[in-house]
Parts: C-alpha cells; sequence; structure tokens
C-alpha cells in the first residue's frame, strides 16, 4: 500500500516531537488520514516536516502508545484509530513527557564530566558498588531480562553520579533519570535492546568502569560519551 501524499509544516524546536504528534492528529481528525492508511517513512517524514529522524521516531512512539497509530514490520506505520476523543487523558500524559532527544543533549553536557570526577574521587565503596552492578548486569543479559538491563543501567550511571561527589550535579542527574520512568523513554529503550547491543552496552560498562578505577579521568569521560552516542543511536536514530 502506498503511503499517501500529506502536506506538514515544519516543526519549530519546542517539544518538536509533540508538534509532529498534533499535526499527524489534525490530519486524522480532518480525515485525510483514515484507519489503514499508512504514513510514509521516518525518512520522509524527517524532510516533510524538516527536522531529525531522531524527533519524528519520538512522535511515532507516543502516537503508538496511546493506539492511534502500529508499526508492522517490513510494511510501514499504519493508522489503527481516528478516535483520539477517547484517548485525550493518555494524549495529554504523553504531551507532558520529556523528549528523549532533549535528555540526551543534558547527558552529553553532564555524564562525561560526572565520570571525569568520578575517576578522581571515588571511594573504595563506590568500586564495591559499581562492581556489584556490573556483575548483576551479567544476570540479566544471561536470563534475557530486558527491564532489568534497563533498571540496572540506571544504577549504574547514578553511582557513577554519587562517586563524583557533587550534590548539585546528582540532583540533576536524578531528574535526567526520573525519565526513564515515563512511556515514551521506555517505548523506545525497549524496542532499541538486543542481546547484541546488552553485551556491546556491558562492554562500554566495563571500560568505563575500569578507567574510573585507574583513576584515568580523560578515558573515564570519553568512554561514558561514546557510549552515550552508541545508545542514542541506537534509540532514534541519527
Amino acid at each position: 500500500m502506498k503511503a499517501l501524499d500529506i502536506t506538514f509544516a515544519p516543526i519549530g524546536e519546542n517539544k518538536a516531537f509533540l508538534n509532529i504528534a498534533n499535526q499527524i492528529r489534525n490530519h486524522i481528525e480532518k480525515g485525510v488520514l483514515k484507519v489503514d492508511s499508512r504514513l510514509p517513512s521516518e525518512r520522509e517524514l524527517a524532510e516533510k516536516f524538516q527536522t531529525s529522524r531522531a524527533t519524528v521516531r519520538e512522535a511515532l512512539r507516543a502516537l503508538e502508545i496511546i493506539g492511534i497509530i502500529e508499526s508492522k514490520v517490513g510494511q510501514g506505520t499504519f493508522i489503527k484509530n481516528v478516535n483520539f476523543s477517547s484517548m485525550d487523558g493518555s494524549f495529554v500524559e504523553i504531551s507532558k513527557q520529556t523528549s528523549p532527544s532533549e535528555v540526551f543533549e543534558a547527558r552529553f553536557a553532564f555524564e562525561p564530566y560526572l565520570a571525569n570526577l568520578a575517576a578522581l574521587r571515588a571511594t573504595h565503596q563506590d568500586f564495591v558498588s559499581l562492581k556489584a552492578i556490573l556483575d548483576e548486569f551479567d544476570t540479566a543479559i544471561a536470563n534475557r531480562d530486558i527491564p532489568h538491563f534497563e533498571k540496572l543501567d540506571g544504577q549504574f550511571h547514578h553511582v557513577i553520579a554519587l562517586s563524583a561527589k557533587n550534590s548539585f550535579l546528582l540532583h540533576v542527574v536524578n531528574i535526567i533519570n526520573n525519565v526513564r520512568l515515563e512511556k515514551l523513554w521506555g517505548t523506545l529503550k525497549e524496542r532499541s535492546l538486543n542481546m547484541e547491543r546488552m553485551k556491546q552496552y556491558q562492554v562500554e560498562h566495563q571500560n568505563i568502569y575500569q578507567a574510573i578505577y585507574e583513576r584515568d579521568a580523560d578515558q573515564a569521560s570519553l568512554f561514558t560519551l561514546n557510549h552515550l552516542k552508541n545508545v542514542r543511536e541506537n534509540m532514534l536514530g541519527q
């Protein structure tokens, strides 16, 4: 089935994924998009909206969470439900959620420096805590337990923030970590994880830990930044 040729307006920068979701909603309510209509690809939508594929992916996952669209492997993304009135509460909830793209921008700014500080300030107990989490990662991978792996990932980065011994930066990290509880982040992260990627992340975590343990601040910062870039790529694409 060929996707409809629909006109979309370029978006602004303020919570861009919500702008896209609202434009798709408007086309549905006007009858332009009907049940079983196929949306253009992520790449095509990015061109129409003049934005990144990451932002488009956020918008599509938001609409999928509330049951408006569904993705079919190898076929595309289709309109599943046109009755927004029964989902207004869910749409309002999604509209309040944080853009994962913006979260990554914040993480790029803070977490490499936190790893740098941790390499200089971590205590013996901090090393014990980090090592225990790394060991538990192995168990999560062996059990193919994606939710547990994601929980441990949050704990690992939180302990690094604790090890940095900066209460203000820790407060910022706590705000960022709260996003992990939101449906939009959770859906994107769960879709991006598989056995191969979990093993890759475990290697990256081990590298970060080793650099911190060896008091190599520059390497700890670099390994952290590279890890975050890989996670973002897997979750959101370019």
